[in-house]
């Protein structure tokens, strides 16, 4: 009997990992790409970053986001995942900032920040990319109103210059910022590289200049 029950045990066990890998099984950066503006995320319990980021990455899951919503549910400010890539997690918590990056392989990056809105409600951003296979780099957008406690997609959030001027062949990387409030994209287009600097007004962002990207 003793031996039919822990047989018992073991298979729920193999299903409950089942069923949570398939909760987290990691979804494609360019769906994200495409569905995250379309669709809105409910159950957002509190407006912390944490939970915030939870209910992103139970929307839109990925590898990148599962590394980061752990580290921060031990309590850490570092995790090195790889220490030949020099893979590493990154959660300031003082600053509302997270991240995770290599040292500069071909491998997934992800980063997040939120603003705090005037109105009470907060701005999360979420970057996800990869550099190959193909280019990809982007950022969701999203209002968390504390009353619906939902996560609501802003599209349109860096307005006020030409994107769609952009050739097709043009990579931009979108810095979020750990320090500071101002969000600046990198342009290596055929005029570039120069970077945009959008700057927080304490509701949304207003395009602010663009001068040439200054490479240390």
């Amino acid at each position: 009997m003793k031996r039919v029950f822990l047989m018992a045990v073991m298979f729920v066990s193999v299903l409950t990992a089942m069923s949570q890998d398939k909760m987290f099984e990691s979804c494609p950066l360019e769906v994200i790409e495409q569905g995250w503006k379309s669709k809105t995320i409910d159950n957002v319990i509190n407006g912390s970053f944490g939970i915030m980021l939870d209910r992103f990455n139970r929307t839109w899951p990925t590898w990148t986001g599962d590394a980061i919503c752990q580290t921060m549910e031990k309590g850490l400010s570092k995790k090195v995942l790889d220490k030949e890539t020099n893979l590493v997690v990154t959660i300031d918590a003082k600053n509302g900032y997270a991240e995770i990056m290599d040292g500069g392989t071909d491998g997934a990056y992800m980063s997040a920040c939120f603003w705090k809105r005037t109105n009470g409600h907060k701005l999360l951003a979420v970057r996800l990319g990869k550099p190959t296979d193909p280019f990809i780099d982007f950022v969701c957008f999203y209002d968390y109103d504390p009353a619906k406690k939902t996560l609501t997609p802003e599209p349109e959030t860096l307005k006020g210059y030409r994107w769609v001027d952009r050739e097709p062949y043009t990579q931009l990387f979108c810095r979020l910022p750990r320090v500071g409030k101002n969000v600046v994209v990198e342009d290596w287009g055929k005029d570039g590289p120069v970077e945009h600097t959008f700057t927080w007004d304490g509701m949304k962002f207003v395009f602010s200049k663009t001068q040439p990207l200054i490479i240390e």
